[in-house]
This record gives C-alpha cells, sequence and structure tokens, in this order.
C-alpha cells in the first residue's frame, strides 16, 4: 500500500547511513577498528576482519569488505 503523506516518503528515500571508502588505521583489540576517511576524519567503527593499511568499505559503521586500492586522478575540463 503506498503511502501519501510526504515525511515517510522522505524517510524512505534515506536508506541506511551510508557507504564509503576508507583506509583503516588500527585494530583496537575489543571488535572495533579505527578508520580514516579521504578527507582525514578518524572514525571508530565495528569490525576487525581487515588489516590496518587496507582499504574497506564501511556501512552503517561495520567494515563491510575490503576492496582494492586504487589511485585517483583530477582532470579539469
Amino acid at each position: 500500500m503506498s503511502t501519501r503523506n510526504p515525511w515517510l516518503k522522505f524517510q524512505k528515500l534515506l536508506q541506511g547511513e551510508g557507504r564509503a571508502v576508507v583506509s583503516v588505521v588500527s585494530n583496537n583489540g575489543d571488535g572495533t577498528s579505527t578508520v580514516e576517511t579521504r578527507s582525514g576524519v578518524q572514525i571508530k567503527v565495528k569490525g576487525e576482519s581487515v588489516a590496518a593499511g587496507s582499504q574497506v568499505m564501511i556501512e552503517g559503521g561495520e567494515l563491510r569488505y575490503e576492496v582494492p586500492t586504487l589511485t585517483s586522478s583530477v582532470v579539469e575540463v
């Protein structure tokens, strides 16, 4: 059944907390890891399944899986 409530429609668009590729700084030994975003912000997330120095995908505050380290470049047109 479809809802007409605009607020409920908006909430359905915001599924979850989002995903991000981050670098693992350290495994804390208590079931969490410290990760660093591309902008340099360090975050504590659940999971220790990936070694420090690796790139991982985080989703909903948890480590999900390791991703390959790829180079990035900026091209101005």
